[in-house]
């Protein structure tokens, strides 16, 4: 008989925060995107990182917890006259 083992208990690492979800562009887009990524020599996780990360700025937001709570401080500050 086989001995049964016990799943080992490792702890959380970076990885198991990622989140993915499949999209899909038009292709003139999607030549865009990979040529871009050929130029940069970067890989298409990183060229999306980029890119949500430059949304997320254009419209005042962070995926940084520091960051955000920093944001909303000078947001709520008064104003001295």
């Amino acid at each position: 008989m086989a001995k049964k083992t016990k799943p080992r208990k490792t702890p959380r690492s970076a990885v198991d925060d990622l989140v993915g979800k499949r999209i899909q562009f038009d292709r003139a887009t999607w030549d865009a995107v990979d040529l871009l990524a050929r130029e940069q020599m970067k890989d298409l996780p990183e060229i999306a990182e980029e890119a949500f990360r430059d949304l997320l700025h254009k419209y005042g937001r962070t995926a940084d917890f520091r960051e955000a709570l920093k944001m909303s401080a000078r947001k709520a500050k008064p104003s001295s006259k």
